[in-house]
């Protein structure tokens, strides 16, 4: 089905919207991002302290830091959060920096955007929220405990040092490129979007009228008062 000028000019409208809201939300300012920062490590965040790696000895924390605009030594991104290890036995408490702008900030932001611009209801929107918004966060924080398991495991070792080498390749395939932690996010409200679109599309009475429905059996057609009617074609007989 071809789309009219005036649809298509929509769709492009929605589409710009959708990029300058991501183009000026995408850089907050260091208070915004350190309070996001801050409300994900209070609650998302807190999950991590209950989770135990290395058979029970190893434990984690994320906490809030100052947002930092270079990159700190041994660390390949710049943080806004983080990461202290702890292992029984050993005094030491490494810390290590994540960024949670681009692990959870920037996913939330792309999914919303694009929700926010769909063509859909108040309600369809409320609700491809209510399940996108908890499925971005769990990826958020299942992505963080894989960091933690994978350095638990030896990831910041030599590669001799690996000590799960199925943990190191989900981490080096899904982890380490960052664009899937944007690829997700529009995939996901893009099925969202569909599948909203197809329910309220189905409850529209406008919308019903358009769709194909069952052809009714033919019936002959009704003969008018004081006109004969046709006779009943009878078989012929032998």
């Amino acid at each position: 089905m071809r789309l009219r000028g005036s649809e298509l000019r929509r769709a492009a409208a929605r589409v710009a919207v959708f990029l300058l809201v991501v183009g000026v939300a995408g850089w907050p300012r260091p208070n915004v991002r350190r309070g996001f920062s801050a409300a994900y490590c209070a609650t998302v965040g807190a999950t991590l302290r209950a989770v135990s790696f290395r058979d029970g000895a190893g434990h984690a924390r994320v906490e809030a830091a100052a947002p930092t605009t270079a990159r700190r030594a041994g660390e390949n991104v710049t943080s806004d959060a983080e990461v202290e290890l702890s292992l029984a036995g050993n005094p030491g408490r490494p810390r290590l920096g994540v960024n949670l702008r681009r692990d959870a900030y920037l996913p939330l932001l792309l999914l919303i955007s694009a929700i926010a611009v769909a063509p859909l209801r108040a309600r369809g929107k409320a609700i491809c929220l209510a399940v996108g918004v908890p499925i971005v966060l769990a990826a958020s924080l299942a992505a963080l405990m894989g960091l933690v398991g994978w350095i638990f495991a030896g990831g910041l070792g030599p590669p001799d040092a690996m000590t799960n080498k199925t943990l190191d390749l989900m981490v080096r395939m899904l982890l380490e490129p960052p664009g899937n932690r944007f690829i997700g996010p529009l995939v996901l409200a893009g099925v969202l979007i569909a599948w909203r679109l197809r329910s309220e599309r189905r409850s529209d009475p406008q919308w019903s009228s358009l769709l194909p429905s069952s052809v009714p059996p033919s019936t002959p057609p009704e003969s008018t008062p004081g006109e004969p009617s046709a006779p009943a074609s009878t078989p012929p007989s032998p």
